[in-house]
């Protein structure tokens, strides 16, 4: 039916006790598509920021659904502080996309402003996407 009238599928990335497991597979029916990061974090819904390893095999996932879809939208609902931020540029950056200077500057912003832990009043540690 989504075929039928042109609808993209939403594939997602969520917590797993959400039990959604089946919208991370590759579902193409139209000639867009549209993936949602929301985190993994079931505790604290939003509260997360993906590592390199966790966001790899959607980089492979994007490329696979890029063959068959020219247009592919992405959306990082993990957006409690800047981690929507900073997972959304350093993704671009997995796709092998040279991020312009403002985007840089985004990103270093970005980083900053949860290296600080204001719910919890304690500082967190810095975390990129190169963390292992």
């Amino acid at each position: 039916m989504l075929k039928h009238y042109n609808i993209a599928a939403v594939m997602t990335d969520s917590p797993p006790q959400d039990k959604l497991e089946f919208l991370s597979e590759v579902t193409v029916t139209t000639s867009h598509s549209f993936i949602r990061w929301h985190g993994r974090n079931a505790k604290h819904r939003y509260n997360y920021l993906y590592s390199k390893e966790e966001l790899k095999p959607w980089a492979e996932k994007v490329k696979q659904i890029s063959m068959e879809s020219p247009v592919v939208r992405g959306y990082f609902n993990n957006h409690y502080g800047a981690r929507a931020v900073v997972n959304a540029l350093e993704f671009k950056q997995m796709l092998g996309t040279v991020l312009s200077e403002k985007e840089r500057a985004t990103l270093q912003h970005a980083r900053n402003y949860f290296t600080y832990d204001y719910q919890l009043g304690s500082v967190e540690r810095h975390l990129t996407l190169d963390d292992k």
